[in-house]
């Protein structure tokens, strides 16, 4: 896949907000062997890539008349709103590794029936090309029961891709429920005697 970028002539705070009303996110582009460079991308486009590449998005970026690879390292976006304040794009080779976290998603949670499924982590670190990197792991719950537990290990690597964690970490694990405490019964306030108190005799 492919996005076009143009070059950013103007900086600063008021042309990052003017470019940002005509629909345009700033961008940084970076490498080793390449100087800094500002540019501009479209705001649809780069969403639209987004959404079907996701957070470790690598793909090609046309500018000034040439065509380089890059993976997206970050990117800044308001919390209430729609909008994307900036971008940080690597240049990369086709052929180099690179570290990335991948995102773990658990799936069909609903077939446990007893037990609490719980996620201890949520992400994982994998080295690998760039053409061959997931958008996320899946663990499947199905069949679980109380005390069962999935690690890294159990994941499906597919060929070409390094996990750099422990094997034995857990991902996932189902719990018993917790005992709501029984309410105690309620038991009747009896007055208490008053010592030395006598019936008085009828006369």
């Amino acid at each position: 896949m492919a996005i076009s970028a143009e070059l950013r002539t103007k900086t600063g705070t008021g042309a990052s907000k003017q470019a940002r009303r005509e629909g345009k996110i700033p961008v940084v582009l970076y490498g080793q062997k390449l100087e800094a460079t500002s540019l501009l991308v479209d705001r649809r486009e780069f969403e639209s890539l987004l959404k079907k590449e996701g957070s470790n998005a690598v793909f090609d970026l046309d500018y000034d008349g040439k065509t380089q690879k890059v993976i997206l390292k970050d990117f800044s976006k308001a919390a209430l709103k729609d909008t994307f304040y900036s971008i940080d794009l690597e240049a990369i080779s086709a052929d180099q590794k690179i570290i990335v976290e991948v995102p773990l998603n658990i799936i069909n949670e609903e077939t446990v029936k007893i037990g609490i499924v719980e996620q201890t982590l949520n992400t994982v670190e994998i080295e690998t090309k760039p053409d061959i990197i997931p958008n996320s792991f899946e663990i499947d719950v199905t069949g679980m029961e109380i005390g069962d537990t999935k690690t890294i290990a159990d994941l499906e690597v597919p060929a070409g891709v390094e996990i750099l964690e422990d094997s034995d970490e857990t991902i996932v694990s189902i719990s018993a429920p917790t005992e709501e405490p029984a309410e105690e019964e309620e038991t009747e306030a009896v007055e208490p005697e008053v010592i030395g108190a006598k019936d008085e005799e009828e006369e």
